[in-house]
């Protein structure tokens, strides 16, 4: 398991979107909504204001406290006199630093054609090719002794781009089929083209509806009919170069109950989505096989679990094809981003260890709490503390760190009224 560098104990807490700011109130379950957080000194008094915080003596004791199903949960009590102050904001010190919400961003990596130039090789005699990818992930297993992953097509005497682009795509697509179930096929393999192709026409108002994992693209209503693609075209979702390609083995006209269906050689492998019939575009058989064809490897993300899978990374590759004259693109590397749901997850997780949680022989084993939104965003508020540690011939300092995660930025009440207080209201998003 990957876990950040600390010195001493991080405590996490979450203020969804969901629950009001309490206040300058004493904290109780009943004036804390479940879901909130609050920042409050010995006497469970918060402090919603950056003037009262600021009054407050350097000697006053402070924890930030959650309410996790009408349980209150605190964090270690600090010393608001040993904060590490932050950058000044309007002429005062601010109490924390902010990191704002990231998303996660996938690795994309393109062989051939990469969206302006490049191309696959085509062949006079019969060749095979492959695209070697080789795992780089944190995980145990890959770190020891990386994986290998392989997309192999071999081409006739009169091997077209477009036939090993294709083929390299159909087969990789099967390969990652095999790959563990979490994995969610490891990465998908798509089609690029340098052709724009025109826009696909229909005989009245029509979507088209593209369903990840499926061959059939439909229409969005009976009886109305495509009028301009046909069986070996090219179609993809937009017009622009970087929008995956698939090759059309059939279509079925519409019926008063049924709608038109256009069934592609291999799966959509994008987000599902419904497109407007013009927004959509077609290339005609006789211009696909004398195009530019590449490849696009794009990452996907695993699932996570915090209760049952904890190694929460963005899968990483090195993808090499076996003709090394062939333009090889690294167009987006991956990256976890900050503030994720996943992360949080973890982060909570871990805190809920310091806070005692660590049964290992429960019968039946009891999960640690856990108060994140799946999906959601978060800020990141950061309390700094620097703690006297004090022994009978010894004076130490000790790091420590308070995690306030704040959904959805300034959509969290009591998240933003934590921050006022901290005068770092203005940083959350």
């Amino acid at each position: 398991m990957q876990l950040r560098r600390q010195d001493n104990v991080t405590y996490v807490s979450i203020a969804d979107t969901t629950a009001a700011s309490p206040g300058a109130v004493v904290i109780t379950p009943s004036t804390l909504a479940d879901g909130a957080a609050a920042l409050v000194d010995e006497s469970n008094l918060a402090y919603v204001a950056q003037a009262a915080f600021d009054a407050l003596d350097d000697s006053t004791r402070l924890r930030v406290v959650q309410n996790i199903g009408g349980e209150l949960v605190f964090t270690a009590a600090f010393t608001k006199g040993a904060i590490v102050k932050a950058a000044l904001i309007g002429g005062n010190n601010t109490y924390a630093t902010v990191a704002q919400y990231v998303a996660a961003v996938q690795q994309i990596t393109r062989i051939g054609y990469n969206g302006t130039a490049g191309s696959l090789p085509t062949t006079t005699s019969e060749t095979s090719f492959y695209i070697k990818v080789r795992k780089n992930d944190l995980d145990a297993a890959n770190r020891s002794q990386p994986n290998s992953l392989f997309a192999q097509f071999k081409t006739d005497a009169t091997g077209t781009q477009e036939e090993l682009g294709l083929g390299l795509v159909k087969n990789g697509i099967k390969n990652m089929s095999t790959q563990p179930e979490g994995n969610n096929g490891y990465l998908k393999f798509e089609a690029l083209c340098d052709e724009a192709g025109a826009a696909v026409t229909a005989g009245g108002a029509l979507n088209l509806i593209f369903t990840e994992g499926s061959t059939e693209v439909k229409g969005s209503a009976n009886n109305v009919q495509v009028t301009n693609v046909a069986v070996g075209d090219l179609i993809k979702i937009a017009a622009a170069v970087t929008s995956p390609v698939y090759k059309v083995k059939s279509v079925t006209a519409a019926t008063a109950t049924t709608p038109y269906i256009i069934e592609l050689t291999f799966a959509y492998q994008g987000a599902a989505a419904t497109v407007a019939v013009g927004t959509c575009r077609r290339i005609l058989a006789a211009a696909s096989a004398a195009a530019e064809f590449g490849v696009q490897l794009r990452g996907v993300a695993s699932d996570f679990d915090v209760d049952a899978f904890r190694n929460y990374y963005a899968n990483r590759f090195t993808a090499t094809f076996s003709d090394p004259s062939t333009l090889n693109t690294h167009v987006q590397g991956a990256n976890a981003g900050n503030g994720t749901w996943q992360q949080v997850a973890m982060d909570e997780y871990m805190s809920m260890g310091n806070q005692g949680e660590n049964e290992q022989l429960a019968v039946p084993p009891r999960k640690r709490t856990s108060s994140v939104v799946t999906d959601g965003e978060y800020d990141a508020i950061m309390i700094t503390v620097k703690e006297d540690i004090n022994g009978l011939v010894t004076a130490e300092k000790a790091d420590a760190s308070i995690l306030i995660y704040v959904q959805d930025g300034q959509g969290s009440l009591s998240g933003t009224a934590i921050a006022t207080a901290l005068n770092v209201d203005s940083l959350l998003t």
